[in-house]
């Protein structure tokens, strides 16, 4: 961690998703369609194998098969182990998302070119941190979501950073709102 601090950086915040839910709100838009491509693909497919179709018209749905059972179900699967995985630092200039399946993957983002952080919080005082705004479901519909094709589908919907499900959001947006403003 320590070496992805730049000269004169110091951590404020470092924390990890106390939860590692599934579902999310951008799910209530996402789950439906899921299911609909899964299942007329499989559909097409086995009316494909039942009837003897060619050899190619098989070959050609089983990647449409694949995507539909990994919308439906792999995504889930990739979403909680890279959860399992992610670890958020908040430090005075930047915030840092080390993620992704392997759990390596760095993403930064300078404070001070994000827009304010807002937060969703739970009774007992956990919730996300979010830049802006936190995904929604229809936001899988806006421009900016088709513009990035598949981030809707993967395991960080948003061109921004999100903190998903992290003890004490409030004291944790109050450390990135205060380095916004001494940036």
């Amino acid at each position: 961690m320590e070496t992805d601090l730049l000269p004169g950086e110091r951590v404020l915040w470092q924390g990890r998703p106390q939860r590692h839910r599934l579902f999310r709100r951008t799910d209530l838009t996402l789950v439906p369609f899921s299911l609909l491509w899964c299942g007329f693909a499989i559909f097409w497919e086995t009316s494909v194998i039942l009837s003897g179709g060619p050899t190619l018209l098989k070959l050609w749905g089983i990647p449409f098969v694949l995507i539909g059972l990994y919308l439906v179900a792999g995504r889930f699967v990739v979403r909680a182990v890279a959860s399992r995985r992610t670890r958020y630092t908040i430090t005075t200039n930047r915030v840092l998302v080390h993620g992704g399946w392997s759990g390596t993957r760095l993403t930064t983002a300078y404070l001070k070119s994000l827009p304010p952080p807002v937060v969703t919080e739970r009774p007992d005082g956990s919730g996300d941190l979010a830049f802006g705004a936190l995904p929604g479901p229809t936001d899988v519909f806006t421009t900016t979501h088709r513009r990035n094709g598949w981030r809707a589908w993967s395991t960080e919907p948003s061109t921004t950073p999100v903190l998903w499900d992290i003890p004490d959001v409030r004291l944790v947006r109050d450390f990135a709102a205060h380095a916004q403003s001494a940036a």
